[in-house]
């Protein structure tokens, strides 16, 4: 049992294959040179590549693969996969393991990993089987994880992440729901709808029909107000005697309204020096 960080020492044995850590007490960050592991960043070109004569092994190994306990014996560079669950490692995902080409499975659940999870974890186009349940990750999930199209087993539940949950063809497959469990912030498919946005999206949309009935009727207004002087500017004018009876109740509210103003200021100014 490890109780240390990971060590450097290990990341010697380049040609590894399946680098398994599990359940040991290794403590601190994930080292960000994984790359240097060759013998998992080298994809193979085609599947006959990755079941090569010198890539063979007697060797008989158990791996933790899409939750189920499996048993090989041989070809065990088609399986190339890291396993680092059930530690305590902490801080984020480095950037180093998105590098790791060749990956067909990786495994980092419970830890205490935070941050988000990295944007281009798409690079590992490879990846069958992903777990990075029961860590404190938060944001969203990435769009590239969407592009993953050998993923068959996902896990991202109890953590912290938030938003919707991307569609892609293969994600599409993954319906249960219990993958993206406990991350109250997540929303889509397969879990709920994302009602808050699209409430926000329909409220957006009423606010801009409202404003456009708003303009329409302001613009029926004006229309109807030009029109109406237009019609009776035209009937004033047009008679000599309507024109100068149009004039003589123009004079007379004028001099209603100053003689009010005069009176007022009066009153005004009367209080004051008083």
């Amino acid at each position: 049992m490890f109780d240390v960080v990971i060590p450097h020492q290990i990341l010697q044995f380049r040609q590894l294959q399946v680098l398994d850590l599990s359940k040991n007490k290794l403590v601190g960050p994930i080292p960000s040179d994984f790359m240097n592991f060759t013998g998992m960043t080298q994809k193979p070109k085609n599947i006959e590549n990755a079941y090569a004569d010198h890539y063979m092994y007697a060797e008989r190994i158990e791996i933790v693969w899409k939750n189920v306990d499996h048993v090989y014996n041989l070809m065990i560079a088609a399986m190339a996969g890291i396993d680092l669950s059930g530690n305590s490692l902490s801080l984020e995902i480095r950037d180093g393991l998105t590098t790791v080409l060749g990956l067909r499975y990786l495994n980092l659940s419970g830890n205490h990993l935070s941050a988000s999870i990295p944007e281009d974890i798409g690079n590992l186009v490879l990846l069958e089987s992903l777990d990075l349940s029961r860590n404190k990750l938060s944001g969203e999930i990435p769009i590239g994880l969407a592009g993953l199209k050998d993923m068959s087993s996902l896990n991202l539940s109890s953590n912290g992440l938030s938003g919707r949950i991307p569609t892609g063809s293969q994600l599409q497959t993954l319906v249960d729901p219990s993958i993206y469990r406990s991350n109250p912030g997540l929303c889509g498919f397969p879990l709920k709808d994302c009602v808050n946005s699209s409430t926000l999206t329909q409220t957006e949309t009423s606010q801009a029909e409202d404003r456009e009935t708003l303009w329409f009727y302001c613009f029926v207004a004006a229309g109807f107000i030009c029109g109406f002087w237009l019609y009776w500017g035209i009937f004033l004018f047009s008679s000599e005697t309507w024109r100068f009876a149009f004039y003589q109740y123009v004079d007379n509210m004028q001099a209603k309204v100053t003689k009010k103003m005069y009176s007022c200021m009066s009153r005004f100014q009367a209080s004051g020096s008083e």
